[in-house]
């Protein structure tokens, strides 16, 4: 991955809104995510997340707040800011009738990458996922875990330094999850930065420096994932999420009820 290429955050988000009609999808949202860390923004579906990362990549134009991305303000200079990271949406954007090799030659392309760069770069993640056997199959017959790999493979292809992912572990299996991790991990761990998305809390526990607990739009509590513990007084941010967001009392099942 590149180093990275500025002062202060790698990502400043300040006062971010945005609006749906008479839905408040993102509501005075703000954080910032620092040099050589991976930031969770963690949530419930339809809390306002994939909308966020959706504004911070320049793929929706907020009402009102700001956006950089590496000193760069999305809003006002989209194309420049857009260079500056990778991005891993949530259900990427694949062509069925491409080849994974052409499908990655048309992102570089569009990249602006130097051939023997592309070249380079398409051989070592092909093979890093273990995709090299089906570089010249249509993208169509890709099982999800595949596909996943491919849209990752895209999103880190011009090596950015700071990586936005709307939930990155979607399809993948445990094996390769662990794998995922880790190269998140090492890329934090090399100075880029990480803004990660997801609903599930134990990811969120076990890769995150800092995380964002998000409800309708609002940020609830944000700070180290310990911070947020200590403030929850709860142990887990599965049991911190809970009495955040607030949960619901389920029914007893009918076999719990049973007399003996």
């Amino acid at each position: 991955m590149g180093p990275p290429t500025g002062a202060g955050p790698a990502i400043s988000v300040g006062h971010l809104t945005k609006r749906f009609g008479g839905l408040v999808a993102v509501d005075d949202l703000s954080f910032d995510v620092g040099r050589g860390q991976i930031f969770g923004l963690l949530g419930s579906n339809g809390a306002g997340k994939t909308t966020t990362l959706k504004v911070l990549t320049g793929l929706l134009r907020p009402d009102s707040g700001r956006v950089r991305i590496d000193g760069v303000d999305v809003l006002r200079r989209p194309v420049e800011a857009k260079r500056r990271i990778g991005f891993l949406p949530e259900a990427p954007a694949l062509y069925d009738q491409l080849t994974a090799r052409e499908f990655l030659e048309m992102i570089g392309t569009l990249r602006s990458m130097e051939q023997a760069r592309l070249d380079a770069r398409i051989g070592e993640l092909l093979e890093m996922m273990e995709l090299s056997e089906f570089a010249k199959s249509n993208v169509g017959t890709f099982s999800r875990g595949m596909r996943q790999k491919l849209a990752f493979a895209s999103a880190v292809l011009h090596s950015p330094a700071i990586l936005v992912l709307d939930e990155p572990l979607s399809g993948l299996d445990p094996r390769f999850g662990k794998l995922f991790k880790d190269w998140i991990r090492g890329h934090a761990g090399g100075g880029g930065s990480v803004l990660m998305s997801t609903h599930v809390t134990s990811n969120a526990e076990e890769m995150c420096d800092r995380v964002a607990v998000i409800d309708r739009g609002r940020v609830l509590a944000a700070g180290p994932v310990r911070g947020v513990l200590e403030a929850s007084g709860t142990k887990t941010l599965e049991d911190a999420f809970v009495a955040l967001v607030g949960g619901s009392r389920w029914p007893r099942s009918p076999s719990s009820q049973r007399t003996r």
